[in-house]
């Protein structure tokens, strides 16, 4: 075998890949192409978030069935490559479902609205006749459109309540003179101021002789006690009159009448109704001092100032 001549130096590598190199300690180092040099180290990459996580978090707020589809998709999605956002999409779920169950409970409570809405205009519908355009009902029920006459008097329900539809309460011609004292009774001063309108509403407590099945028998004796006098007094000087029922030119109550004139010169009217089955009596007083239109006012009491049952 040849030997290499003595004292010559080592041949050193050729310009080629990945030759080692010798080092002084014997070891062989990288080639300055690949691997590590210098002992340096790739940097470490954070982990991004998941777009659908921020997508889902941010439709939450506008379309809740966007943010619950994205958001189960960004949950699978983040299970495969650990990317960040695990909260953005539970996030997004949880509204995105408070908004789909919200969304829901409206869309019922809108169709159970609309369906007793029909329902209300369907039933009063059916109790308006074109013929008068008015309304019709069972007098019992103390509907509107009826006439209230002595005789229908016998059909209302017992339990039911009469009493007056006061327009006058809100209306700033006409001054309180007496409010309500918690036993039926309040008066007003006309616009004039030359008229007192006096109500009266409520039971009949035993005072007044009730005669069964006859609210003309039955309203006579109440003007009796209510004028401090006889029923047969009553029957011999009172007129029929009338009061609108419930509401102004829909319907009429059957009343009787009873007017004169105090020592004072002052001129009255007193228009009253007795209700048997329901033990109840309803009385209006328009008392007018000399010079005020008593005719006038009565008329606009009477029709203004309904008797309503329900």
């Amino acid at each position: 075998m040849s030997q290499m001549p003595p004292n010559q130096p080592p041949v050193p590598p050729s310009s080629g890949q990945g030759a080692p190199v010798p080092s002084p300690d014997g070891y062989s180092s990288p080639t300055p192409y690949g691997g590590y040099q210098g002992g340096g180290y790739l940097p470490v990459q954070e982990p991004r978030y998941n777009v659908l996580a921020i997508v889902s978090l941010i439709s939450a707020f506008f379309v809740s069935v966007v943010a619950v589809i994205t958001g189960h998709m960004a949950l699978g999605q983040i299970k495969r490559t650990a990317e960040k956002g695990r909260g953005l999409a539970i996030a997004g779920l949880i509204i995105g479902y408070v908004g789909i169950v919200t969304g829901v409970l409206a869309v019922v409570a809108f169709i159970v609205t609309t369906v007793l809405g029909v329902s209300l205009i369907g039933m009063l519908a059916s109790q308006y006749d074109p013929d008068d355009y008015s309304y019709t009902s069972d007098p019992s029920t103390g509907g509107v459109g009826d006439d209230l006459s002595f005789e229908a008097g016998n059909d209302l329900t017992a339990g039911t309540v009469a009493q007056f539809s006061d327009p006058f309460v809100v209306d700033s011609d006409w001054t309180v003179v007496s409010p309500d004292d918690g036993q039926g009774n309040w008066s007003y001063l006309d616009p004039s101021g030359l008229c007192t309108v006096s109500f009266h509403q409520g039971g009949m407590g035993g005072e007044v002789a009730v005669t069964t099945g006859d609210d003309r028998a039955t309203t006579q004796d109440f003007l009796a006690v209510v004028l401090k006098t006889d029923a047969s007094t009553i029957a011999g000087k009172a007129t029929d009159s009338t009061i609108s029922y419930n509401f102004e030119d829909l319907g009429t109550v059957d009343t009787l009448l009873m007017q004169g004139t105090d020592d004072d010169g002052s001129n009255w009217k007193l228009a009253g109704r007795a209700f048997g089955e329901l033990d109840s009596g309803l009385y209006v007083d328009v008392t007018c001092k000399p010079g005020g239109d008593l005719d006038s006012v009565y008329d606009t009491v009477t029709t203004k100032a309904a008797i309503t049952v329900y």
